[in-house]
């Protein structure tokens, strides 16, 4: 279950992770699979040995006391509403525990992942109360546990006093002709049924409260949604061979319940072209990078690369032909080796080549080889430093059609430049789509496509765009300081 639970949770479409918390997911393969490991096979155990021993006292009792089945049936009736009261009150306290532990887990996750910025701004303080807070909170189910504990004490305590009196009047009388020894025999373990009544409940509750760690890792197993399959026959190995683009009126929308980011977006990247995407921001420039890569599926429209609906191939072979250097780099804990070639398929040669390409400093103290240690998320590299390794990461891979989410936006101006030659270098005849944020980067790209409101705005050359007087291209040159001399440099 454990396996097939995180296969269909990798295999989610982003929009889950988009609205899952990150604490909610670590809770259910944390502490819902301990449980289950740990804690379930026991409580069942107890709980079988527990009824056994029950089961036992009644066969005694009614061997020798053939009436009392009546009085058993009557209290077992009062017994058997106790319980089941009880332990749908456990049930529900353990359930509403569970999600408010989701809560701990990511106000920690996220105290975590932004300890830097915690420190920066001396607000340990505030998060440290906010975690006490969300702990207090989750604990508030357990204050009325001892409660609904005592509760279930005080009747089953009656229910087995009533019995021993009845057993102990039928002892004193001995209508029966019952010997001593066995009266006395019967007489013991009717005192302690009123104990093992107890135990059966409250493991029999426990069994049923830790039954909901399975119940909640079976949704993710039957009721996640998944993405399209990732791999789909009779797809060439040399595909895409030329690199041609077409956007098709495309329309997507990151949830059905959110408006269109793209609505009607048209575009013909030609083979090889250098295409520079800019605009405002919340404009669907990145947007189209997620469309292209098939993070969320387009609501109409068609995107076809060298006479193929991406639509229609699988996520893995469609991904696998392309490259991608995103503005914050993702790094894995391992080395830089396991970062450039996680499958291990090209030589050091090739991996080394692609370091010195991106512009990272090989050499000296601090240098950067494929051994290098990377920790996890890349932390102990800077933000400009994993970009540089994206991009080689990118050069490694060679792809037909790279896209490029401003990929020197945290390196300086010297090495940007040193890039931005690299990339037109090695990238010659490659399909190069770059959203750009810092203009010059694409002033001597082929073409400017200028997206606003999730449409196609503008486009040409652009020189071309900048003649415009009141383009937007124009001014948003004007204010990047950006002047008609630049482009001929």
């Amino acid at each position: 279950m454990v396996s097939k639970a995180v296969d269909r949770v990798l295999h989610s479409p982003m929009s889950f992770f988009d609205t899952t918390p990150i604490g909610r997911i670590l809770n259910r393969f944390g502490k819902d699979v301990d449980v289950m490991d740990s804690n379930l096979g026991v409580t069942l155990r107890i709980w079988i040995f527990t009824a056994s021993s029950i089961i036992g006292v009644f066969v005694l009792i009614i061997s020798y006391y053939h009436y009392i089945a009546i009085a058993l049936a009557i209290l077992g009736l009062y017994f058997y509403w106790s319980s089941v009261y009880y332990r749908a009150t456990a049930r529900e306290l353990k359930r509403h525990e569970s999600v408010l532990r989701s809560h701990v887990t990511s106000a920690f996750s996220e105290a975590l992942s932004g300890v830097s910025t915690i420190k920066a701004y001396n607000s340990q303080e505030q998060f440290e109360r906010k975690i006490k807070d969300t702990v207090d909170v989750m604990n508030a189910p357990y204050m009325l546990v001892p409660a609904l504990v005592r509760w279930m004490s005080i009747r089953l305590d009656l229910t087995g006093s009533i019995l021993t009196l009845v057993v102990g009047i039928l002892l004193v009388e001995n209508r029966l002709n019952i010997k001593p020894a066995t009266g006395g025999l019967v007489f013991s373990y009717v005192i302690n049924l009123g104990m093992l009544s107890q135990t059966l409940v409250r493991v029999q509750a426990e069994v049923e409260t830790h039954m909901t760690s399975p119940e909640r890792l079976h949704y993710y197993c039957d009721h996640l949604e998944q993405e399209a399959p990732h791999h789909i026959d009779n797809l060439e190995p040399s595909w895409p061979q030329a690199g041609e683009i077409v956007f098709s009126n495309i329309s997507m929308r990151y949830r059905p319940d959110l408006p269109l980011i793209l609505n009607g977006f048209n575009l013909h990247v030609k083979a090889c072209e250098r295409i520079g995407i800019v605009g405002r921001t919340g404009a669907g420039k990145s947007s189209l990078m997620t469309a292209l890569f098939r993070l969320t599926e387009l609501s109409s429209g068609s995107i076809v690369i060298d006479g193929k609906d991406i639509s229609k191939l699988g996520l893995a072979d469609l991904r696998s032909r392309m490259s991608i250097i995103p503005q914050d780099p993702i790094l894995f804990a391992g080395t830089v080796r396991s970062n450039l070639d996680p499958l291990s398929i090209y030589t050091d040669s090739t991996l080394s080549t692609a370091l010195s390409k991106s512009g990272l400093n090989t050499k000296g103290e601090n240098a950067i080889e494929l051994d290098t240690i990377v920790v996890d998320s890349g932390s102990n590299f800077s933000l400009g430093q994993r970009q540089l390794i994206a991009l080689a990461r990118a050069l490694v891979r060679d792809s037909k059609i790279i896209v490029c989410d401003e990929a020197t936006s945290s390196v300086d101006f010297a090495t940007d430049a040193a890039v931005q030659k690299t990339i037109e270098r090695e990238f010659r005849g490659r399909t190069l789509l770059c959203i750009a944020h810092r203009l010059k980067t694409v002033l001597r790209y082929d073409r400017i496509v200028v997206v606003d409101q999730g449409r196609v705005a503008e486009i040409g050359t652009p020189l071309e765009l900048y003649k415009r007087e009141n383009g937007m291209w124009r001014t948003m040159c004007d204010g990047s300081g950006i002047v008609e001399d630049d482009f001929e440099k």
